[in-house]
């Protein structure tokens, strides 16, 4: 346009030095460009197009920077600041103070940094390729970040305050949610508020990879927190993990949490984080969601309560049941520690680990995918036991039941269950279950009907002690006839130095002491 202008004034015959006047051109550059346009055979700007044009410009000499001072001082030390800058990648503006404190320099910051940059010692920048712009409702970008300290009203002592910032891409409406943890729980807690803020669910999430969400953090696979994902599959949403230091993966919420703790945060008053969150929502709507959005030119509370909200998934509204998941191992007495409390499991599962599901009122025990357990939760410190998850022979003896060591005495034989009723008779049956375990597997040692005789035996003489049972069976006693008892006792034989017992008295003794 320069040179059409130069070109049209020249034509209707203007001097250089009015040109200059009215283009802003110096006299010497007007001179160039008639110059030029005549050694190329331009006689007017009617007759010039813009590839001609462009011609001319591209064969103006463009003047090379002179080079100051600075550039000449610089150049003395260029070792030394190409070892900072290459070798050890310092910062340039560290580059800058080490100037002046080790090389005694004093040039200004911009005079380095164009230094710098002409010796292309800087890295080059990688191109920005902008995305598309997502649809209403589709995604929601989360950052993770510390945001000062605040008043724990449990406690009452100053804790650290870390803050979910949740931006919605399309809108650029956001929301805050203070916490004191980084764990899963408060990750769900930040969720469940967002969904009732927002009065509805998107169907993607973007995420940092922090601990609590992400157990294996992966570029192509990453694996999820079993609790989380379980999450969003109940609220309808995909988890979608951002790489591994890539910023560029949720653009829209990279630096939120530096604008959160300035606008927000610092110079606030705030009397513990219960407080915090109220005024926290507030801001979102009243501050960060009334302002013209840098890029959208927009008030993302606008954009979103007349386009985003309506394309938001349904939200129920009901609190969600956060459950815990362990992998405890089944311990000899058949039974796992979780959450601080015993369950049973059945026999067959000793000594294996099990996954445990558990939320407010069930606990599920899964093998191989499979549950294989189902227990009402308990406190720390409670048990629940099912007694079909022992061995069949050790039921009794576990549950304190003497009634089953009777019943299976009595199904191997009518002397045996017998015995062990009159074994197990009193005010504390328990304390003799182990010798009546044992005398069921005398059963299985020498035979059911070998025991029925013993027992018959030692029933008859009111003998209740398992060792002489056991000693019956080993002498072969119970293969012998049983001779019926007696109804009188016979009086003993005389003893050979017996005495009357008159001699044990008092008169015998010592005489009449009257």
């Amino acid at each position: 346009m320069d040179i059409r202008e130069v070109l049209r004034r020249f034509e209707a015959g203007d001097s250089r030095r009015q040109i200059a006047a009215a283009t802003g051109l110096s006299r010497d550059t007007v001179a160039k460009y008639i110059k030029l346009a005549q050694q190329a055979q331009v006689s007017s700007a009617s007759e010039a197009d813009d590839r001609s044009l462009a011609l001319l410009q591209g064969q103006r000499q463009p003047r090379g920077r002179k080079r100051g001072p600075n550039q000449d001082l610089l150049s003395k030390h260029e070792e030394q600041l190409q070892l900072w800058v290459c070798h050890d990648q310092l910062q340039l503006t560290r580059v800058h103070e080490l100037m002046r404190q080790q090389l005694r320099v004093k040039v200004s910051y911009h005079a380095l940094y164009r230094f710098v940059q002409a010796k292309e010692w800087l890295p080059a920048h990688r191109g920005t390729v902008r995305m598309a712009d997502t649809k209403p409702g589709e995604a929601l970008e989360v950052d993770f970040g510390y945001l000062g300290r605040m008043l724990d009203p449990v406690t009452e002592r100053l804790r650290k305050t870390w803050a979910f910032s949740m931006v919605l891409p399309f809108s650029r409406h956001m929301f805050v949610y203070l916490t004191f943890t980084q764990d899963i729980p408060a990750a769900i807690a930040a969720f469940e508020a967002a969904w009732a803020a927002f009065g509805g669910v998107v169907r993607r999430v973007v995420l940092d990879n922090f601990a609590a969400a992400v157990d294996k953090a992966d570029n192509y696979d990453p694996v999820l927190n079993r609790v989380l994902a379980e999450y969003s599959q109940h609220r309808g949403f995909i988890l979608d993990p951002a790489r591994v230091r890539k910023p560029r993966d949720k653009p829209h919420t990279e630096r939120s949490i530096l604008f959160v703790r300035n606008r927000f945060y610092k110079g606030g008053t705030f009397r513990d984080i219960v407080d915090g969150q109220v005024q926290a929502t507030k801001w979102c709507l009243d501050i960060a969601g009334q302002r013209i959005h840098g890029t959208t030119r927009l008030q993302p509370l606008a954009v979103f309560q007349q386009i985003e909200q309506a394309a938001l998934l349904p939200w129920d509204g009901q609190p969600y049941d956060v459950p815990i998941w362990g992998k405890p191992k089944v311990a000899n007495d058949y039974h796992i520690q979780f959450a601080k409390a015993l369950y049973s499991v059945p026999y067959r599962y000793r000594g294996r680990h099990v996954d445990v599901r558990g939320d407010r009122q069930l606990v599920r025990v899964y093998w191989d995918g499979q549950v294989i357990k189902v227990h009402p939760r308990k406190g720390p410190g409670g048990r629940s036991t099912d007694e079909n998850d022992y061995p069949p022979e050790k039921v009794g003896y576990a549950l304190r039941a003497p009634e089953r060591c009777i019943q299976k005495g009595r199904e191997q034989g009518p002397a045996i269950g017998e015995f062990l009723t009159k074994l197990l008779a009193g005010d504390f049956p328990w304390a003799r279950l182990r010798q009546a375990y044992k005398c069921l597997r005398l059963a299985d040692k020498y035979g059911a009907e070998r025991v029925n005789a013993a027992c018959e035996r030692a029933v008859a003489y009111d003998l209740l002690n398992v060792r002489r049972l056991e000693s019956m069976l080993t002498r072969g006693i119970d293969q012998q006839a049983t001779e019926p008892l007696s109804t009188t006792t016979p009086a003993p034989p005389p003893g050979r130095f017996a005495l009357p017992g008159s001699a044990f008295s008092q008169v015998g003794l010592f005489g009449d002491q009257s």
